[in-house]
């Protein structure tokens, strides 16, 4: 595969062994010869769009979805930035639609969520250590280390520090 390629199909090798197929048997079920499947799983060949369909109805995929799925990735970098806020200290990590606060804060602290820096998320807050207290749209929830809650960003939350704790939030789509 060349450096500038934007798929990579040969995906198809790991959906087919996922459902316990041989090639021979992906070929007979999308109407195609064994030969077609080596050179798609070998990286080889640029399938055409009959191609696509036939071998994501075998998979139970939308062709959209197959795609996606051959899309040769790449690797994001966040934007990170530590700061320290009411007593706590964070590290804010950024992707596009996804953020994480990396916390550290002592116990008796208190903060109220500002609606202005929450979007259409949701959003999971998971205990690393200490006791945390959250309050969500007036529900009290007491999370302790290993415990996680998700729940809408807009909605109104306050976090209690019971003890010292270190805890990540994550906002995402």
């Amino acid at each position: 595969m060349s450096d500038n390629a934007k798929f990579d199909f040969s995906v198809i090798r790991t959906l087919r062994t996922k459902q316990g197929l041989t090639a021979e048997q992906l070929a007979q079920k999308a109407g195609m010869t064994r030969a077609t499947i080596a050179k798609i799983e070998s990286g080889g060949g640029n399938p055409t769009l009959d191609t696509i369909q036939a071998l994501s109805s075998v998979f139970h995929l939308s062709s959209s979805e197959l795609i996606r799925l051959a899309e040769v990735a790449r690797c994001e970098e966040p934007v990170v930035k530590a700061f320290q806020e009411k007593g706590m200290n964070v590290n804010h990590i950024w992707f596009p639609n996804f953020e994480i606060f990396h916390i550290r804060a002592g116990g008796g602290l208190e903060y109220l969520a500002n609606p202005e820096y929450h979007e259409n998320t949701a959003e999971v807050c998971l205990i690393r250590s200490g006791r945390v207290r959250v309050a969500v749209a007036g529900q009290l929830y007491e999370l302790g280390p290993g415990m996680a809650m998700r729940f809408k960003a807009l909605q109104e939350h306050r976090f209690d520090i019971i003890e010292d704790a270190e805890f990540f939030l994550m906002h995402h789509n």
